[in-house]
């Protein structure tokens, strides 16, 4: 049986087991290493008296832990699968992949997280523009897939409007990048501030576009299931 060691002064001490308290003493220890409070240990009974106390190995623990976590994470993913439909799942894959790896701007490797950091000379030869906040971001917009697996109400739909809020200060960011180095060719040619919408275009790739329109069709969902007033069953 798994136990915790509650307390042990150095001859005795005392296990914890599914909220039962049990007595020990050293002479039961099977273990190179001496006992130490909080250290999880199995033991073995005779009756009611512990005849066998060892401690758990820090590897079998760490894998006990790893398949709890591994167990939770393919609970989650069940729930989110039932509750989002095939369509919204499979959507939130492909915006995934595309907004974590795909590059958004043309002959230059930055990707979503990377606009959303913001577009300028500085962020691009710095190296890390595709990490840093930017990134948190992208990243809790994919987890919103799972807002209405533990919040029941009909507004939880409204959730998967989170990718179509990234995509949009990603790209407002970007236009702002642009117009700003627009403006500074500006003052050296009246011409040159004038194409900026079109500049934009032509620096987006097929793959951003595909993002976008990715984006746009969870808005859609999230906002038509918000209006059909579908609660989330507990």
């Amino acid at each position: 049986m798994r136990a915790t060691i509650l307390s042990f002064d150095g001859s005795k001490g005392v296990l914890s087991a599914n909220g039962v308290q049990r007595p020990f003493d050293l002479t039961r220890w099977k273990s190179d290493k001496p006992p130490v409070a909080g250290q999880s240990v199995e033991f073995i009974l005779d009756g009611e008296q512990v005849v066998s106390v060892s401690l758990v190995d820090n590897a079998a623990l760490a894998q006990e832990k790893a398949g709890e976590l591994a167990n939770k994470g393919s609970a989650f993913a069940k729930a989110t699968y039932a509750v989002a439909g095939r369509d919204v799942a499979v959507a939130y894959g492909i915006f995934a992949i595309l907004g974590l790896f795909a590059d958004v701007i043309r002959n230059i490797p930055v990707t979503l997280p990377g606009i959303v950091n913001g577009v300028s000379y500085a962020n691009l030869e710095g190296g890390s523009f595709n990490g840093g906040f930017g990134l948190i971001l992208v990243l809790l917009a994919i987890l919103s897939i799972g807002v209405p697996v533990f919040w029941h109400h009909k507004a939880a739909p409204l959730a998967y409007c989170a990718p179509l809020l990234i995509v949009i200060i990603g790209y407002y960011n970007l236009y702002s990048g642009v117009s700003s180095v627009a403006d500074f060719v500006g003052t050296f040619s009246s011409n040159a501030g004038s194409h900026v919408f079109s500049d934009v275009f032509q620096l987006i790739t097929l793959w951003a576009w595909l993002t976008i329109a990715v984006a746009l069709y969870l808005a859609v969902v999230g906002f038509r299931r918000y209006k059909a007033n579908k609660i989330i069953p507990s």
